[in-house]
């Protein structure tokens, strides 16, 4: 068996060990993560010592900036399920209308907040919003939880200021206006088939799952004893949105301001989700805190108690990392590039499919994108009237697929949640899957249409 060849076995190999040690074994996914990933570095000859160096670097590489907001997005989303501001912003989103236009309501308040956000930092914002209408309703959490997923994958992958089209844009010189007009046009029927088609074409398997409990064993799920006032609405709603929009004010703002001195390192630093996102909790302390009765005692004991569920989930997407970073040490990533040279493509569909490869491979949407483009590119001067804006989409679309065990985001949703991983990929991983080929269909529909 040549290198090749082994490569490509061992990584499946190492996938399939994964599952079993999870599924099987019953291990906790964080030690199954580990085991694989050393497996992997160490029958591709890499040794213990540098299996299990990659595999702490690429831990640490995931979480250095992941584990931070998502710990201050437990924090934020503690005080704000306690204050009782989640269930404000419920109304809101349910208000008086039918319950069948919720997944439509929660899936376009998602993309909205999500626009400027990295995926976790509004998947932690929006968490116990989910947890607020799943009671209010009393509906399964799935059956909120996927449409706020769906509109959060959408803003991720078709606009901009979202990382992944941001990257591609960059790579190809893409107009952003023009990436931006047809991202609109796209993200529409994305989202409806996420959000209002696909939990009610896989209503028989929505009704799962546990919640992760945000308040913690000592507060219970309802509003903490001490509240003596309820926050207004336009405080939750500032809760929530001070982090996007001062990430949208950033990301516009560096583009019109020299590129040095000390206005360029405002902007910079708004346009941080580690900094918005630690504003947006002194925010919360101050107005879901104090302001409705709570004394700093009980404030800290809020953001303490909700960050003790998401430590076994920070040792679980930390794990996602290292074996992301063994999968591409191993040189799969250089099998991937050589393999996809050789094939004979429309471009449009060509980058959609060398995404799906990265992504299946490497597990993060937003790296996948990274690598594709450097492949993709290339092609640009062999079909220069390839439509570039159309090219940035199909990349971004292609890196939506498929989400599974080496991808943060998917053990972001199991263990919120409280799935399995046969659930989860049921459920988070097909969703995704599907809008990604829906992605390409209309990728492909307007090519046609302007004649790209």
């Amino acid at each position: 068996m040549d290198t090749t060849s082994f490569v490509v076995i061992s990584g499946v190999v190492s996938i399939g060990l994964l599952i079993i040690l999870i599924t099987k074994l019953k291990l906790h996914p964080f030690f199954a993560l580990l085991i694989s990933s050393l497996f992997l570095g160490m029958v591709n000859g890499m040794g213990v010592a540098k299996s299990v160096k990659t595999f702490t670097h690429g831990f640490g590489g995931q979480l250095g900036v992941t584990g931070v907001v998502i710990g201050l997005g437990a924090m934020l989303g503690g005080l704000l399920v306690q204050s009782g501001g989640g269930d404000k912003i419920a109304d809101i989103i349910i208000g008086n209308r039918k319950r069948i236009w919720m997944p439509l309501s929660v899936g376009l308040v998602s993309l909205i907040i999500g626009l400027p956000n990295l995926f976790e930092v509004t998947f932690v914002l929006m968490v116990p919003l989910v947890f607020s209408i799943m009671k209010r309703l009393n509906v399964s959490v799935l059956a909120v939880a996927i449409p706020m997923c769906a509109g959060l994958m959408t803003a991720h992958a078709l606009l901009p200021p979202g990382p992944a089209t941001i990257i591609a844009a960059t790579a190809y010189n893409a107009n952003i206006g023009e990436t931006t007009l047809y991202g609109v046009i796209i993200s529409i029927p994305v989202l409806l088939v996420g959000a209002y088609l696909f939990p009610r074409l896989m209503r028989n398997h929505m009704d799962v799952g546990t919640p992760l409990d945000l308040t913690g064993p000592a507060h219970g799920s309802g509003k903490a004893k001490n509240v003596t006032r309820q926050p207004s609405l336009g405080v939750a709603l500032t809760t929530v949105l001070i982090a996007p929009f001062l990430m949208i004010i950033g990301t516009i703002g560096i583009n019109f301001v020299p590129k040095t001195g000390l206005i360029q390192e405002i902007f910079q630093a708004i346009g941080n989700p580690i900094v918005t996102l630690g504003l947006a909790l002194i925010y919360a302390m101050l107005f879901l805190g104090r302001a409705t009765g709570l004394a700093a005692e009980e404030i800290l004991a809020i953001c303490k108690k909700s960050i003790v569920p998401i430590v076994g989930l920070l040792l679980i997407i930390g794990g996602g990392g290292g074996l992301k970073d063994m999968l591409n040490t191993i040189g799969l990533s250089d099998i991937i590039s050589h393999l996809a040279t050789e094939w004979s493509i429309p471009p449009l569909l060509f980058a959609w499919l060398i995404a799906v490869v990265f992504r299946i491979a490497l597990g993060s949407g937003t790296v996948a994108v990274s690598a594709s483009c450097g492949i993709v590119a290339a092609l640009l001067a062999a079909n220069p009237h390839t439509n570039v804006a159309l090219l940035v989409l199909s990349t971004t679309t292609g890196a939506m697929i498929f989400s599974h065990v080496s991808d943060g985001a998917f053990w972001l949703f199991k263990e919120y949640f409280g799935l399995t991983v046969p659930q989860t990929l049921r459920t988070w991983s097909l969703l995704v899957t599907v809008q990604s080929v829906v992605g390409l269909v209309c990728v492909l529909a307007l090519g046609a249409f302007i004649g790209a």
